[in-house]
């Protein structure tokens, strides 16, 4: 590179070209324009083998990805978004996972044919003509419009799911585990274990001697740093949101009316109810002519080779038939509209919309309320938005927040003393300041009396202001003698609780006394499952988690205790018997057993192809390039 270079100033044009490559590096980052040149990536933001993925296909692959999360979601999510809570980096890990496959498959030479890719577009339904049920070019190209795709596009994206399904499907393909494994799992799930257990009331274990003051003025002097209060702050809250403004703005009468008036039918009426045929044929081709002859406007009573027809009035909630339902009752359905044939049941259906019957109109009287809310807080959403303005204005002038709240007309909160994380001296927790998130963190990083940076949340901002800082301290002996007494006596309570416990624990494990006297003496019961416990159905007993591991890794004649919640009650357990499954067992386990195995080596195998595939082929990035694809992003919207 050095030499090129030499050998370019040797010229005036030579010259002109390397002040440009300077001027070019001055501009993007010398970095970047090495990164690209030495990596042979080009626009690329990664590649493998010859294959690799541009900003475009990457951005391509985030709007499918959130056009799909937006459908069903009250808040969509933008692209900025999608930058700040790591959605790009995410999509981006993917898609080098699956180039380096693809890379892989083309360096050993697996591709598709085209018969292959044709036989996967006529297994997609919306490719497909309704009246021959046969892939329908025209159909084909239309889909791939109204989704932004090329026909070049989607048969590459065809072409490289075929690819990934070879690969994944290649590495496990017949394969079998050996039977001495199939056995060995067969013995694991189906051995049993009978276990019994009591529950312990250990508040009866002998009361332990009160703590004395010089005990508790030890414990005092030894736990000085715990016992410190965390420093805590007096802090100022301003939260603005559109419900500030709903009292400055004002909705007609008439406006009600004309909203009543224009959107009555969709909003204020009850469901509307619509009539439908459902027609059932022997076979396909009859359903089809029928759709066809219903399709130009056919009387259903016409019709020949129908096996049975129902005709069905009802709301959209009452058809949970997800097709038939959007088929009645979608988006500009109207009289007339026709399910395309398919079959249920062994038997051939086509639907036929019939009529539509509106629903009855709500009184004005019972939504203007309504009506009357939704106007205000459109109005006061414009009045906060434009109270934003002011806001940020506000705070660049460095404004004191009660001078801003009263600039604003908004009030200001003040809270007690707090600790970082949001609670008071005597333990009240204040959510209504730590809803401030980023505003409430940030008033334990700046001075008395200044300003936080404003934080956004989903339905107002936030600002904060510290008004006052309580050092951190030891709070003084007398004041805190009783609760290190009350504390002291739980701590020898629990420690005589469990210590009751382990004894009887050892004298059942020893054999001084047995589970059934220990029970007796305990004023308690001996129980245990209705039948034996195996790995299978042990979550279904009721035992704790701790136990049931206990229970499947000791041996007959163990036993155990588990506390309750509250550490007041014990569990306490023994394993009686081990019982491994008998040969009519294992021929009914064989199967279940084989095909654990085979999930669990088939997951093996997927992991260590991966590993195989990364180890022969070189995955090349482009860090510089995916930055700059995310600052499009941010200056795009």
């Amino acid at each position: 590179m050095l030499a090129v270079m030499k050998s370019l100033m040797n010229s005036i044009f030579g010259k002109i070209v390397v002040m440009i490559i300077c001027a070019g590096m001055a501009l993007w980052g010398a970095d970047q324009a090495w990164t690209a040149v030495n990596s042979g990536l080009g626009g690329n933001l990664a590649g493998a083998g010859t294959r690799g993925i541009d900003a475009t296909s990457l951005d391509r692959r985030v709007e499918t990805l959130l056009r799909n999360i937006n459908t069903n979601s009250d808040k969509p999510i933008t692209k900025s978004e999608a930058v700040e809570q790591g959605i790009i980096d995410q999509v981006f890990e993917l898609e080098k996972s699956r180039i380096v496959s693809l890379g892989y498959a083309n360096a050993i030479g697996i591709k598709p044919s085209t018969d292959a890719v044709v036989e996967q577009l006529k297994t997609v339904d919306a490719f497909k003509n309704p009246l021959t049920g046969e892939l329908d070019l025209n159909t084909y190209r239309e889909v791939l419009y109204q989704n932004r795709l090329t026909k070049e596009e989607y048969e590459q994206q065809v072409s490289d799911d075929l690819i990934l399904k070879t690969l994944s499907e290649g590495a496990t393909a017949a394969l079998f585990p050996p039977q001495v494994l199939a056995g060995i799992q067969a013995l694991y799930i189906g051995e049993t274990r009978d276990v019994a257990w009591f529950i312990l009331d250990a508040s009866k274990a002998p009361t332990p001697d009160a703590p004395t003051d010089e005990e508790i003025r030890a414990y005092y002097d030894a736990n000085l740093a715990a016992l410190e209060h965390p420093e805590r702050r007096a802090i100022d809250l301003l939260q603005m949101s559109a419900d500030d403004f709903l009292s400055q703005v004002t909705v007609t009468e008439q406006e009600i009316a004309t909203i009543y008036e224009a959107t009555k039918s969709e909003r204020f009426s009850e469901p509307e109810q619509r009539t439908y045929i459902e027609l059932y044929f022997a076979d396909r081709d009859t359903a089809r002519a029928a759709f066809g002859l219903l399709a130009g406007g056919a009387d259903p009573a016409t019709l020949s080779g129908v096996l049975s027809s129902q005709t069905k009035t009802g709301d959209k909630d009452s058809i949970t038939d997800a097709a038939l339902r959007d088929a009645m009752f979608g988006p500009g359905k109207q009289s007339g509209a026709l399910l395309d044939p398919r079959e249920v049941d062994g038997r051939w259906q086509v639907a036929r919309l019939v009529s539509v019957q509106p629903g009855a109109v709500y009184p004005i009287e019972t939504v203007s309320d309504v009506i009357r809310g939704e106007l205000a807080r459109e109005r006061a959403q414009v009045l906060f938005y434009e109270k934003l303005d002011e806001l940020d204005r506000a705070i660049g002038a460095g404004y004191p927040l009660s001078q801003i709240a009263s600039e604003l007309g908004v009030p200001v909160i003040s809270f007690e003393p707090v600790d970082a994380n949001g609670m008071t001296e005597d333990g009240t927790m204040m959510n209504g300041l730590i809803a401030a998130q980023d505003a409430f963190n940030d008033a334990f990083k700046i001075n008395a009396g200044d300003v936080s940076i404003r934080f956004d949340g989903n339905d107002a901002v936030y600002l904060t202001s510290p008004s006052a800082v309580v050092a951190p301290s030891t709070p003084d002996f007398e004041k805190v003698k009783e609760d290190i007494r009350q504390t002291l006596v739980a701590q020898r309570a629990a420690t005589a609780m469990k210590t009751f416990t382990d004894d009887i624990v050892a004298s059942i494990k020893s054999g001084e006394t047995t589970l059934a006297a220990a029970a007796a003496a305990a004023d308690s019961a001996v129980d245990s499952p209705t039948m034996p416990l195996t790995r299978v159905t042990a979550e279904q007993s009721g035992l704790p988690t701790p136990a049931i591991t206990a229970i499947f890794s000791g041996a007959e004649g163990d036993v155990y205790a588990y506390p309750s919640r509250a550490g007041d009650k014990y569990m306490v357990v023994r394993l009686d018997k081990i019982t491994p499954p008998s040969d009519e067992a294992l021929e009914v386990l064989g199967t279940r057993a084989t095909s654990s195995l085979n999930q669990a080596l088939n997951e093996d195998l997927q992991v260590a192809l991966q590993a195989e595939i990364e180890r022969a082929i070189k995955l090349k990035t482009n860090p510089g390039a995916l930055e700059a694809y995310k600052r499009t992003i941010a200056s795009d919207q």
